[in-house]
């Protein structure tokens, strides 16, 4: 997983890095047909003769691909005569080409794909409950990390107790601390008291864990919480921020203190659905208030007047820009801002972020069946109007 100081490398050193700069995109994914044999060792030597990178320099990037086995999906190499970093991710990355298997570029830094990835992809925070345990992982670009000392604060030594019987036979709960909810008694009113003493002590757990799992919801930036076997009542007790992250629950896994890699897998559907739903809802949002066509919606987004636009996760057209900056999705368009000027041919994939920011507006990736509604529906690009 990318940690934060690897993040702000990325944004702070490799992004402004003088050219000429490789930046070396690769399908390394070994489920991959087209990848056996080190394939894709093949397509990256190929694509560094096509772009002229010095010899040195590709076979530094060649023995790392020969010796280095695949770790995940995609694979970022950033390299130039004082710099080389390699990312192994375990997804795909928006504007690459599937079906090339490879995109390379030689001169200034190519970093939008990682870093629209990093922007694109949401960071969940999995909280994982069973009679024993109470733990956290996150989860960001499809790899997961346990949160070490989530809840240490928490005293959780007989934690089990909590799925004993509130009367103390064996079953639900019973308080693991007896000095302060006392023992229990074997009926009448005694035994409701016992109840109410339990059920108060698990209250003030719970609340307790709320307040640290907000702490830990601020400081690592999780955006969306799943939570695996939390009971109603801890649900309950959980801050209203912390609360309206929590965007699914699930039961809790039959495995006794379940690994990291065996939470992923029980979590990887439900990311997936949220997150197709996330992007069909902004669909929905942008055909009916919003605006679509690649021509439009690019002259709009150059004079400041959107939100954000909706880009297909693979945007392969190209552009043309003016002497002063200005794109347009053909020559004549182009031109039409700059009659009687040169315009240069650019990939609308690499200038489409420059312009977002630019102009204050932010990029949303659709993928799946709404990248295909986006192209069919509304003419491959849409967008919100500021109001």
């Amino acid at each position: 997983m990318l940690s934060k100081a690897q993040v702000v490398y990325l944004h702070e050193v490799i992004a402004p890095h003088a050219a000429p700069m490789l930046s070396l995109y690769l399908d390394v994914n070994l489920a991959n047909p087209d990848n056996s044999g080190k394939a894709y060792v093949l397509r990256a030597k190929e694509a560094m003769e096509r772009l002229g990178v010095p010899q040195a320099l590709a076979r530094k990037v060649l023995e790392r691909l020969q010796h280095y086995i695949p770790q995940g999906r995609t694979r970022a190499l950033f390299v130039a005569e004082d710099l080389f970093e390699d990312y192994h991710l375990q997804v795909e990355l928006p504007l690459l080409e599937p079906r090339a298997g490879v995109e390379a570029h030689w001169g200034a830094p190519y970093l939008a794909p990682l870093l629209l990835a990093l922007d694109e992809y949401e960071r969940y925070g999995v909280v994982h409950m069973d009679q024993e345990h109470l733990r956290l992982f996150e989860v960001f670009l499809g790899e997961i990390e346990e949160v070490a000392d989530a809840f240490r604060l928490l005293d959780t030594h007989n934690w089990r107790h909590l799925g004993e019987d509130r009367t103390g036979t064996p079953g639900r709960s019973a308080s693991p601390n007896a000095s302060d909810v006392g023992v229990p008694a074997r009926g009448g009113s005694g035994k409701d008291h016992f109840r109410r003493r339990v059920d108060e002590w698990s209250l003030r757990f719970f609340r307790e864990a709320g307040v640290l799992l907000q702490q830990q919801v601020g400081e690592r930036g999780l955006q969306r919480l799943i939570l695996l076997g939390v009971p109603e009542e801890a649900r309950q007790a959980l801050p209203q921020p912390v609360a309206e992250k929590v965007v699914a629950v699930l039961p809790p896994l039959h495995t006794s203190n379940p690994s990291p890699a065996e939470i992923l897998k029980a979590v990887a559907p439900t990311i997936e659905q949220v997150e197709r739903r996330g992007e069909e809802a902004l669909l929905l949002e942008v055909r009916e208030k919003g605006v679509g066509g690649l021509d439009h919606v690019l002259n709009l987004l150059q004079e400041g007047r959107l939100q954000y636009v909706l880009v297909p996760w693979h945007l392969q057209e190209k552009a043309w820009r003016c002497p002063d900056g200005w794109v347009g999705i053909s020559p004549q368009a182009a031109q039409t801002h700059c009659p009687g000027q040169r315009v240069e041919e650019v990939e609308f994939k690499r200038v489409l972020p420059e312009l977002a920011a630019q102009f204050g507006s932010r990029l949303e990736f659709v993928r799946a069946e709404a990248e295909q509604r986006l192209l069919s529906e509304l003419g491959g690009l849409a967008g919100m109007p500021r109001w």
